[in-house]
């Protein structure tokens, strides 16, 4: 009997042990935000650099600097972009600021501290805005494996997301240079999916992928991830959904509140709290007026 009682235990200990780990998850939580960027900034771009969160304005040349605690801006910073490229990603590297715009597509670096800005040498042509008006949305600096990550949110085809890699080049001494070397596809299931940011998370050594679903009145929100290897290439078969409870039903309960739920910025501070923003306009934005709807920040921590 004591030999068959000691099996079972033995048996009871390594299928315990044989057990997957429970999965973290992430809750949600809004992080208010002044009336001031309940005007038609059309935020579009989102970084969370030296303790502060910068959110770029999509037409208006403003970067605005907040406080991820309270959401109260301490600061405004001008750039030197015009309002036809439309900003859309946002990242830092070595204490100057990046963007991304769509409709005249181009990269550009920001001194954090004066605002001077100037475009970026690519070694390839970056693809243009679409019929549809799809472009590049999204903007990621790997400064582990000295890379950067360009997101286009769909193809001609609008079949897929397209995701590509430039690794830098800084034998010029002052200004970089992104020299490409790949691209990955991320399969879309039907038009009205999208991706609209991304950003690297220095702590797990991956990227960070939002992605949404609007057709009518549903909207589905999602945050997927991908691996990164020791040389800074992309791991496309490591696609997965990052848990969130309740992700898209808590964010359409602030859409009753006249919160716009375009999310269309994400980032990541240095302890893994995600953020993620919506723009709140359409068309041409006009930063002294009132907007329609509100902009939202979010806040998503790990249980």
């Amino acid at each position: 009997m004591r030999i068959i009682f000691s099996v079972l235990l033995i048996a009871l200990y390594f299928g315990a042990m044989a057990q997957p780990a429970p999965v973290s998850t992430y809750t949600i939580s809004q992080v208010p935000l002044p009336a001031e960027m309940n005007k038609q900034v059309c935020i579009s771009g989102l970084k969370y650099v030296q303790g502060k969160l910068l959110f770029a304005s999509e037409r208006c040349p403003l970067i605005f600097s907040a406080d991820p605690v309270t959401g109260t801006i301490d600061r405004k910073i001008n750039t030197e972009i015009n309002s036809a490229f439309e900003v859309e990603g946002l990242t830092s590297f070595r204490n100057k600021l990046y963007l991304v715009s769509e409709n005249r597509v181009a990269v550009y670096e920001l001194d954090f501290q004066t605002g001077k800005t100037r475009e970026v040498t690519t070694s390839i042509a970056l693809p243009p805005k679409t019929k549809s008006g799809d472009g590049m949305e999204g903007i990621a600096a790997n400064e582990k494996n000295g890379r950067f990550y360009l997101m286009r949110e769909k193809n001609e085809n609008m079949t897929h997301a397209e995701i590509y890699s430039f690794i830098i080049d800084e034998t010029d001494g002052s200004a970089l240079r992104l020299i490409y070397d790949s691209k990955i596809e991320l399969p879309l299931r039907t038009s009205q999916w999208r991706y609209s940011d991304i950003c690297y998370d220095s702590r797990q050594n991956r990227l960070l992928c939002l992605k949404s679903f609007s057709k009518g009145k549903t909207r589905e929100q999602y945050i997927e991830t991908i691996e990164i290897d020791v040389k800074g290439n992309l791991l496309l078969a490591s696609l997965k959904e990052l848990p969130v409870e309740h992700f898209s039903d808590v964010a359409n309960q602030y859409k009753d509140h006249h919160y716009s739920m375009n999310l269309e910025g994400i980032t990541i501070d240095d302890k893994g709290t995600i953020y993620v923003v919506s723009d709140n306009t359409s068309g041409k934005a006009a930063c002294d007026r009132p907007a329609k709807e509100r902009t939202i920040l979010l806040k998503l921590t790990k249980n």
